[in-house]
This record gives C-alpha cells, sequence and structure tokens, in this order.
C-alpha cells in the first residue's frame, strides 16, 4: 500500500511538471502560454529628468511582474540617474523575475539582446530614457501579432521630433497603423521565437565581411536586412512621449515639463511616477513681470483645477481673479452695474447683439486693467483658463521681455495668443526675437500689459460703450475695420504687438468635443430700459 502511494504521489508530480514543458496544455490558473517570460533591457544616461516616470511605467506595466526580467545599464555617471536607479532598486526588485543594474557596458544594446537570449525569454524590449511610455499595455500591443520579427512603437514629442526618422503622415495620423521602416530606432521590441531574429545583432564582429560603421543601430539594420527581416514602426495607440536626446540637458529637462503640461490640457492619462523616485519640481516665478493673472468663472472648478496643476509643473507663480459672471449681471458691484453697451452693437459676424457672457468677459478683464494700475504693476501677463502652453513658450517670454529692455521699445499691449482676423501683413520687429507687429486679431487667452497700456485701455470710459473685449484691443490699437466704432473710443494710440510664433493656445478649439464656452453658450442681452441708461 505504501508503495502504492509513493508511486501516486510520483505521477502526481510527473502530470504536474508536464506542464512545465513546451506544448503541453496548461495548468488550469496558469497564465504562462497568455504572459511569454519578457526581458526588458533599459539604457539610462543622463535622464534624471525623465526616470522618475520611467520607473512608475515600470511599476505600473499591465502584466504579471514575475514574467518580467530588467536589466538597466548605466550609460552615464554625469546626474543622479545612478542613485535614483539604486533607490528605486532596493524598494522594487521583490516584484519583478529579477532586476539588475549593469554599470560598464561598450554595446548595451548588444548586451541586452545576448543576455535575453542567455536567459531564454520570448520576447525582448530595448528602451531607452529619451522615451518615456505611458502606456501600460505596451508589452500586450507590441508583440499581439507574430507576423513582426522587430517593431518599434511611434512616440512623438511636443517640440514635433519623434523617435522614428521621418515617419509618413500615414503612421503619425492614422491609429492602428504598423509600417515599414528602413532605420533602427527604440524603443525596439523583437521577437525571440524566430528562428531569424536569432541572426540579429548590434556587435559589426558578429557580421562576416561587415564594412560599414561601428555604429550599433547601422549594424542591426545591416543585419535585419541580411536576413530579409523587416522593421516597423508602430502607431496602434499613444505610446507616450519622446525626449530628443540631440537637445542639451536643459532643454530636455523643459520638455518633459511642458509635454506633461500639454497631457494635462488635453485631459489625456499622465505618465505615472514612481513610488520611490519623485520627479523634481521647478520653482514658481512670475517669468519676469510684475504679476499674472489667471482668470477664472467660480462655477468652473474643473478648469481652475486642471490650470493650476499646469503652473505648478511648468513653475509659473499666479494670482486668482474671480471672473464676472454674464450669468449673474443682476449681482453686479455698484461700480460695474452702470455699464452700457455701444448703440448699434452687432457682432461682425453673427449680426446679432452682445451677449451676457461677453459682458462679464470684458468686466474681467476691464477689473485686471484697474488693478494693474491701482497697484502700479509696471508688467503684467493675463491667462484665461482654457489654454495650453506650446513648447518653450515661457523661455520666449522672458526673452522678449529681455529684447524690450535692451531696445527700450515703447510697448503697451503684446497678444501671446490669439487668432488673426486680417490678411494684411504682420512685420518683425528688428532688434527683437519674438515680436511682430500685430493686426486685427480676437482672443485674449493671453496677453501682456504695461501700466500704460492698462491706463490707456480705462482711458476712453469703455463701460459707457461697451463692445466684447475681443473687438475692444484691436480698436485700441486702431487695427479694427469698423472706423464708426472706433470714433467712439480715441485716441487710438496702444502700441500692440504679437509674439510670433504664438506661446498660448486655446486646450478645445469651436467644433471640437468637448469644447464650451462661457462666452459664446449665454443668451443674448436684454436692452436697458431707456430710464436706467440716463
Amino acid at each position: 500500500m505504501t508503495e502504492f502511494l509513493h508511486c501516486l504521489l510520483l505521477f502526481h508530480v510527473f502530470l504536474s511538471s508536464w506542464a512545465l514543458f513546451p506544448g503541453a496544455e496548461p495548468d488550469e490558473g496558469d497564465v504562462r502560454h497568455i504572459y511569454p517570460p519578457v526581458y526588458i533591457g533599459v539604457g539610462l544616461g543622463e535622464h534624471a529628468h525623465a526616470i522618475p516616470y520611467f520607473l512608475g511605467w515600470l511599476e505600473n506595466l499591465d502584466y504579471p511582474k514575475d514574467r518580467i526580467k530588467v536589466e538597466i545599464f548605466i550609460l552615464s555617471k554625469e546626474d543622479a540617474t545612478i542613485h535614483q536607479v539604486k533607490w528605486w532598486l532596493d524598494s522594487t526588485k521583490q516584484y519583478f523575475k529579477s532586476v539588475k543594474i549593469i554599470e560598464e557596458s561598450e554595446n548595451w544594446l548588444e548586451s541586452g539582446l545576448r543576455n535575453a537570449r542567455l536567459q531564454k525569454v520570448e520576447r525582448c524590449l530595448l528602451i531607452s530614457g529619451d522615451t518615456v511610455p505611458t502606456e501600460m499595455n505596451l508589452i500586450q500591443f507590441l508583440f499581439n501579432e507574430k507576423t513582426h520579427v522587430a517593431v518599434s512603437p511611434l512616440f512623438q514629442s511636443i517640440d514635433g521630433s519623434s523617435n522614428i526618422d521621418e515617419p509618413s503622415e500615414t503612421l503619425i495620423n492614422q491609429n492602428n497603423v504598423r509600417e515599414e521602416i528602413l532605420s533602427f530606432s527604440l524603443p525596439l521590441a523583437i521577437d525571440l521565437t524566430t528562428i531569424d531574429s536569432s541572426y540579429l545583432t548590434f556587435d559589426k564582429d558578429n557580421l562576416p565581411n561587415y564594412e560599414g560603421a561601428d555604429d550599433p543601430s547601422e549594424v542591426f539594420v545591416v543585419s535585419a536586412k541580411n536576413m530579409g527581416i523587416q522593421l516597423w514602426a508602430d502607431n496602434q495607440v499613444n505610446y507616450g512621449f519622446f525626449v530628443n536626446p540631440e537637445k542639451d540637458i536643459e532643454e530636455r529637462r523643459s520638455t518633459i515639463r511642458y509635454q506633461i503640461a500639454d497631457f494635462l490640457a488635453d485631459e489625456r492619462p499622465l505618465p505615472f511616477v514612481s513610488r520611490s523616485v519623485r520627479p523634481w519640481q521647478s520653482e514658481a516665478t512670475k517669468q519676469g513681470v510684475d504679476k499674472i493673472y489667471l482668470v477664472n468663472l467660480k462655477r468652473r472648478q474643473e478648469r481652475l483645477n486642471r490650470m493650476q496643476k499646469i503652473f505648478d509643473i511648468l513653475g509659473i507663480e499666479y494670482s486668482l481673479l474671480e471672473a464676472t459672471d454674464g450669468q449673474k449681471l443682476d449681482e453686479l458691484p455698484e461700480e460695474l452695474k452702470n455699464y452700457q453697451i455701444l448703440e448699434g452693437y452687432l457682432d461682425p459676424i453673427s449680426k446679432r447683439p452682445m451677449k451676457n457672457g461677453e459682458i462679464g468677459c470684458f468686466l474681467s478683464h476691464y477689473r485686471v486693467w484697474q488693478d494693474v494700475v491701482q497697484h502700479n504693476y509696471e508688467k503684467v501677463i493675463v491667462f484665461e483658463d482654457d489654454l495650453r502652453f506650446s513648447h518653450d513658450g515661457l523661455t520666449r517670454i522672458r526673452e522678449v521681455l529681455q529684447d524690450l529692455d535692451a531696445s527700450h521699445k515703447p510697448w503697451d499691449l503684446i497678444y501671446l495668443g490669439r487668432k488673426k482676423q486680417s490678411e494684411n501683413e504682420e512685420l518683425w520687429i528688428s532688434q527683437h526675437r519674438h515680436l511682430s507687429s500685430v493686426e486685427y486679431s480676437y482672443w485674449t487667452l493671453g496677453y501682456m500689459l504695461s501700466l500704460n497700456g492698462a491706463r490707456k485701455l480705462l482711458r476712453p470710459n469703455p463701460l459707457k460703450k461697451m463692445v466684447p473685449v475681443d473687438e475692444y484691443l484691436p480698436i485700441m490699437f486702431n487695427k479694427h475695420p469698423n472706423k464708426d466704432w472706433s470714433l467712439h473710443f480715441e485716441p487710438l494710440d496702444v502700441e500692440a504687438f504679437t509674439l510670433y510664433p504664438l506661446v498660448v493656445f486655446p486646450q478645445k478649439y469651436t467644433n471640437e468635443p468637448g469644447y464650451v464656452s462661457d462666452t459664446e453658450d449665454s443668451v443674448i442681452v436684454t436692452p436697458k430700459p431707456k430710464s436706467e441708461e440716463l
């Protein structure tokens, strides 16, 4: 009987072990056939600015950690990269199948590919700190088709660059696209289960009669070509963002911040931040002016929350100005109640009278101008709560202030974002890097204002002949096409300019899903009785 039980136990162990061999039927609950073992080789140089987000992605991968082997190759010790990675390793390594730091490697790509083969994994992902993934299913997306041996996911930067040289318009603009490319790019996903993949290499010594450059990426392309292996770029989803390694370190740090700010503006999922390595936060400043106003309706708390996060990540010190609500004009303070709309005003496009939202918008900016004059601020910036920043926009703002100080050119108003309404030519201003003359324009989502400019905007007593602020500003710098309106506001001597290229844009445009305008989506004003106008 004892021998029988012993044999039965051995048989049970044999059956359980059989599932470990290729071709065996998986046990119930065994996910190894669904999640093949994966090797992730990471090349990190001066990437301290990206590491908190990169490691956050690793921590939050939607893939069983006990199926992932990670090797991190340290390519430079010029910044805090090595210290961040070691700190992270101590707190996280137990969650993965294995994690290893390699500090010396002449050709980390070849070392990574070789190590993946030696560790008998089925999938190999080689990635550097120049790309910050935000897609938690990246591994599944890249390896869900076995028809491609080598695939690179497309990552794009807010500055217009990408990890793939000259990607086609089809690849950029279409979803669910995989398109053949002719060059190597990281990240690179390699299916190691195919026989042909065993001939891929980054080491020129592995290629007989190779006479090309030593560059591992060029060697890889030749090795793929020799085996007839096509290289593919994948744009199935938005995989994350790219930080151009050709830029200097300060520009790369800045790009990360602008990219995340743009994600916030788009209400897209933000990159995960590591639980143990936190990102550096820049100190908030006024960007060279005396005050930065953020104009926000109290009932639009979601916009305020979003802009606060954007300003925090970009290091903008601001003051909140609660906007005048066009839905509550009957609650205006005494000093604003007696406004009057310009007689005969009709919207230039729709030919409708003024709306309550436009009155609220004008009064909000009017109060900003009053505050500037009351406190004698020499120069300020006014931002509305529905904007996004272009890449390096704040740098251009600081540079235009430097140029104005150097040139001593008089100025009152400078558009930071606008919609040009005229086809007239605009000209560069000499001795300035970003300043241009300005023609008839709309939008007040962002502008710079001087103390003298605020005084000039208040001088005609515009509350007694109100037009929308979009119309009022071009009237005051004498570029409005309706000269009959302009006669009511003389002198038209505001010195106005625009930045080129612009540095702020709307978060959403009129025809985009989710677009909301408290100005446009309001009721037309009911004219006041004559007795109230006197």
